[in-house]
């Protein structure tokens, strides 16, 4: 008997199932000698996440925002900025190692904050070169390079060039601004702007720091147009973490409710009673005394920045920046005004020699009791306090 057999129809599957199952054995094989995902790949150096862990574990939150010193009590040195820059955002050296096992990590800038001292100068055409001497010369004093100084030039000179000004003074910044207001419009100007943000000091200044700056043909041609020693020194010596408000000029006199020594004569601007109410929610007594300091030329913290409503730099700006016809130009003003400046109009209006006489105000620093070392009589300039009222 002749036995016919069919076609096997299950052979075909019997060997896919093989090779599919061989497959799956070598994936699985091969997956289990991979190295993880979050292993360190040392072939090709530290990986960039675990340094950064492995700082974070060698050096915990509370070493960074420990203040400077011998101990971990130590206070910051109010003279530097190392303890205020550690208590706010730590150093490089505590977040960052400096080297692994598999070679030194690559150096880090030496200031990773944004700078904390704005220098603002109100320019009109003074000339670059000697506001570069004063510049470098400010640049050099050990606190202003540990905070970090933001050169802003504002020029009200519409023939200003814009690119040999900066290049030339080594400015940050060079804004051009309205011929209007005098440099207290500038001033104002800058407050509003950063208001929201303020640095931690600003230095408010003339492009030529009258009585502080060394001119041409006074002295040998290695101090032309650098600052004078006394304020070199003052600011060395008497700026800190803690300077509230301190004034940058040798001369200070005092007015009493509006009555101003100015110049060896006694002068009255009938507003400056009036902001005065403004400022302090009371009127002055004429016995009462407060510091003033000519040509506008001081530093302030932010805290005393920031101790006035916004409302009250916004009013101050829009006098100050009034257009002609406002009526603020029509205000009786000392007579030496007109006769030594004119009429006043918006370039040079008169409320902004009042302005002038009014910043220890606005900044709450005009006790003359405050300023022991600062003569109101403009015979010193030195002594304990520097001019200076501070922060606590």
């Amino acid at each position: 008997m002749v036995r016919c057999y069919g076609v096997d129809r299950r052979r075909p599957l019997r060997y896919l199932s093989a090779v599919i199952f061989a497959v799956l054995t070598i994936y699985l094989l091969l997956q289990a000698h991979r190295p993880p995902l979050h292993e360190k790949n040392t072939e090709h150096g530290p990986d960039p996440l675990s340094l950064l862990q492995d700082a974070s574990r060698a050096h915990p939150g509370t070493a960074a925002l420990r203040p400077t010193g011998d101990s971990p009590s130590a206070p910051p040195n109010n003279n530097s900025l190392t303890g205020l820059k550690h208590m706010a955002v730590g150093s490089v050296e505590d977040t960052l190692p400096t080297s692994t096992a598999s070679g030194p990590v690559s150096p880090q800038p030496l200031h990773l904050h944004d700078p904390q001292l704005h220098v603002v100068i109100a320019h009109h055409s003074e000339e670059p070169f000697y506001m570069r001497r004063w510049i470098d010369s400010l640049r050099s004093i050990p606190h202003v390079k540990e905070l970090g100084a933001k050169i802003i030039i504002y020029t009200k000179n519409s023939g200003t060039n814009f690119a040999t000004l900066k290049h030339t003074t080594a400015a940050d910044e060079v804004i051009q601004l309205p011929n209007v207001g005098r440099e207290g419009g500038t001033y104002l100007h800058h407050i509003l702007s950063v208001y929201d943000n303020p640095p931690a000091f600003t230095m408010f200044t003339q492009a030529v720091i009258q009585k502080g700056q060394y001119l041409t043909g006074e002295v040998e041609d290695d101090k032309v147009a650098t600052l004078k020693d006394w304020l070199y020194e003052r600011l060395s010596t008497k700026f800190g973490n803690d300077t509230g408000f301190m004034s940058l000029d040798r001369k200070h006199d005092v007015c009493y409710c509006g009555h101003c020594t100015d110049m060896g004569q006694d002068d009255f601007y009938p507003l400056w009673p009036q902001i005065y109410a403004m400022l302090e929610n009371m009127v002055c007594q004429e016995l009462e005394g407060h510091v003033l300091s000519f040509n506008g030329h001081f530093i302030v913290s932010r805290k005393r920045v920031l101790a006035r409503p916004r409302r009250i730099y916004k009013y101050l700006k829009e006098l100050v920046d009034a257009r002609e016809d406002h009526w603020i130009h029509s205000e009786p003003e000392p007579s030496w005004f007109e006769k030594d400046k004119g009429k006043s109009m918006p370039s040079n209006p008169k409320f902004g020699h009042t302005l002038e006489r009014l910043w220890h105000v606005i900044f709450n620093c005009s006790n003359p009791a405050q300023l022991v070392d600062c003569d109101v009589r403009g015979m010193k300039a030195e002594g304990p306090g520097g001019c200076t009222c501070k922060d606590v």
